[in-house]
This record gives C-alpha cells, sequence and structure tokens, in this order.
C-alpha cells in the first residue's frame, strides 16, 4: 500500500483508511485512487473486516483531482496518452465509484475539513458522513467550467433531491458544516476534535453487529435505485430468506427472548 494511503484493521474489525498527502490537502492521486479500491476490495473479502472509516490526514479531508499541469487531465498520464487511455470512456473514477458501490461492508466518512469537487464526490460514495464543525464541502466544478465527476450527480441528487441537488452544483460553493447537515449531506455535525473518536465509536458499534445483514442491506439500498418494484420486492425477500437461514438470526432471536446482546459471527 502507497504511504499516500494509509490502512490500518482494529481489534474491533473497522479499517481506518487515510489520506495521507497532508501538504496537498489529500488530492486525489492515482495511488491513493488505486489505493482507495484495494481497500475496499480487503474489506469485502476478508471476514474479520466489518466497517470502514475513511478519513483525511491534516487539515483537509480531500480537495479534489490532482491537477498537474504536465499531465492529461483526463487520464493523469505523463506524456502521449496511449489508445487504450484515450478510448476509455469510463474513467478511473468511475472505477472508484463502483469499488465504493459494490463493497460488502458500511463505510463511513469522518469529514475532517475542506472536501471539493472529486473528493466531495468521494465524501458521497460513503454510507454515512460524520463532519467537523469547522469542515466546508461541496462540488466546485462549475468554477472550473466542468459538470461532475467522481459520482456525485448519481448520489447528490439520490440524498437531498433534485432541485436541491441544481441549486448546489449550479452555486458551485462549499456549504458550512451545518448547512451540509440541514440538506443532508451531512449525517452528524461534531466538534473537530471529537471527530475521529465519534466515528470510530460508531464504526465499532456496526462492527458488533451482522455482518451478513448489512452486506444485504448494502447491495439493496443499491439494487432499489434501478429496480422496478416488483422486481425489488423478489429481491428483498431472498435476501431476507437467506438470513432467517443462518446462525445470526438465530443468534438474534435467541438473544431477544433471553434479553441479552446478541454476539453475531457471520456464518
Amino acid at each position: 500500500m502507497s504511504e499516500e494511503l494509509l490502512v490500518d484493521v482494529d481489534e474491533h474489525g473497522v479499517m481506518l483508511v487515510t489520506l495521507n498527502r497532508p501538504e496537498k490537502m489529500n488530492a486525489l492521486s492515482a495511488a491513493i485512487s488505486a489505493g482507495l479500491m484495494n481497500a475496499l476490495d480487503r474489506a469485502s473479502r476478508e471476514d474479520d473486516i466489518r466497517a470502514v472509516v475513511i478519513t483525511g490526514a491534516g487539515r483537509a479531508f480531500c480537495a479534489g483531482a490532482e491537477i498537474r499541469p504536465d499531465r492529461d487531465p483526463t487520464t493523469g498520464a505523463e506524456g502521449p496518452v496511449p489508445r487504450h487511455a484515450r478510448l476509455d470512456h469510463f474513467g478511473g473514477s468511475g472505477r472508484a465509484v463502483e469499488a465504493f458501490a459494490h463493497c460488502d461492508v458500511p463505510i463511513l466518512a469522518a469529514i475532517n475539513g475542506p472536501t471539493a469537487g472529486a473528493g466531495f464526490g468521494l465524501a458521497l460514495c460513503c454510507d454515512i458522513r460524520f463532519v467537523a464543525e469547522s469542515a466546508r464541502l461541496g462540488p466546485i466544478f462549475m468554477k472550473r467550467g466542468l459538470a461532475s465527476d467522481y459520482g456525485v450527480l448519481y448520489w447528490l441528487p439520490k440524498l437531498v433531491g433534485a432541485a436541491r441537488a441544481y441549486e448546489i452544483i449550479y452555486d458551485g460553493d462549499l456549504l458550512d458544516a451545518r448547512r451540509a447537515l440541514e440538506v443532508g449531506i451531512a449525517n452528524r455535525v461534531v466538534p473537530d476534535e471529537q471527530l475521529l473518536a465519534e466515528t470510530l465509536a460508531y464504526a465499532r458499534k456496526v462492527a458488533a453487529g451482522p455482518p451478513l445483514a448489512y452486506t444485504y442491506v448494502r447491495r439493496l439500498v443499491r439494487r432499489s435505485f434501478d429496480l422496478p418494484m416488483h422486481e425489488f420486492l423478489e429481491l428483498e425477500w431472498t435476501y431476507q430468506a437467506n438470513l432467517l437461514r443462518t446462525h445470526d438470526a438465530r443468534e438474534g432471536f435467541a438473544a431477544f427472548v433471553e434479553r441479552r446482546e446478541p454476539r453475531f459471527r457471520g456464518e
């Protein structure tokens, strides 16, 4: 794993992923994007990882995509752009967004500072956003003559509604933490010095829950955007029927009857 991205898994099964370019306000580099995709894939594959928290080192969460005059703005490549890159209509940001969507564990963002452009998209890819009181976040694409990337216009209307999404994108401004909470982008606003501790505490609560059920919840939410109701309800019941046959479901019912906390194993 690149030193630009730090990954640590604690004893509770929470993977802490830290964007580690504080001198660049954690601007997204090729190494960070690749590292994020690898970390999310690892979280899906390793049963002892039950939740992911993403944050930034230093004073920023993520200032957006790295802009360098010596690199092609669409691919990040130096020098001549190879044919496969010229013909790529999906882009690295698209692959990163899909990595978030297909991850099988809950993903939380601890937004500790400025979060803009593609960094805003990265935050929207997460399930839940804890935002520091001093943080400011939003799209700045219009101010650069651009529309959207990193899935911003996929997730934003689903969080805030179409009319509000138009307003946020058209303005191109950064929202303060309280405004982000008001419009539905932030889940919680917490004092700066408590941000990571509160996010990790919530993540550890999630990590103690039923892993298989969380996986199905993430998959169902994603499919709810594109499936007709009948097909969605069929999928929902298929997943629920699968869960009813698991150890964790039996343990959940037993714990309720015995008036104790359940001990979920992901089985």
